[in-house]
């Protein structure tokens, strides 16, 4: 992948995500076609799970380190770290739990459980880490409260959101 396609995807994941936290219940392929220059970024749904997946994941694992020193239990830490991600990232969550029985992202689903196990003090050894990973994840979900979309911060509308997509364009452009 060269850096403009690599910064076109970037800047398309991060408008995917915008839109989503607005409209959650929309699919992969919506957002898709909704997103200029989305589909022609990721050409498919399943390309834009992955890279929505491996930004979940960063944010969980960046939540993860940055509160394992709070002094509460190694599993109460891990539970309201999955909680903060779904409060900051609700379109990406909303995403991934659409599509979390596709066999294709079973890898990484079970990734992140096992990451969530692994900090919460369960052996990297125990027999069903990823079990174990998948109860915090549980725990969480009963917890969680995500924000109203009538609380996002607004999306670009009409000309305004052309123009930045003409900019964006033009950077990478340039940057080619």
């Amino acid at each position: 992948m060269t850096w403009d396609a690599y910064n076109r995807r970037k800047s398309a994941l991060r408008e995917v995500l915008a839109l989503a936290d607005r409209r959650r219940h929309d699919t992969a392929d919506q957002l898709l076609d909704a997103v200029p220059d989305a589909r022609a970024a990721f050409g498919d749904d399943l390309s834009l799970l992955f890279d929505v997946q491996m930004a979940w994941y960063q944010r969980l694992s960046g939540e993860l380190d940055r509160t394992v020193l709070e002094g509460d239990s190694p599993a109460t830490v891990a539970v309201e770290a999955w909680v903060a991600c779904a409060a900051e990232m609700p379109g990406a969550r909303a995403l991934l739990d659409a599509h979390r029985d596709r066999p294709e992202l079973a890898k990484a689903f079970a990734k992140e459980r096992a990451l969530l196990a692994v900090s919460a003090g369960i052996s990297s050894w125990h027999p069903d880490l990823v079990g174990q990973g998948e109860h915090l994840v549980s725990r969480a979900r009963e917890q969680v409260e995500y924000p109203s979309v009538e609380s996002m911060p607004p999306l670009h509308g009409g000309s305004e959101n052309r123009t930045s997509a003409f900019i964006t364009r033009l950077r990478n452009a340039l940057a080619a």
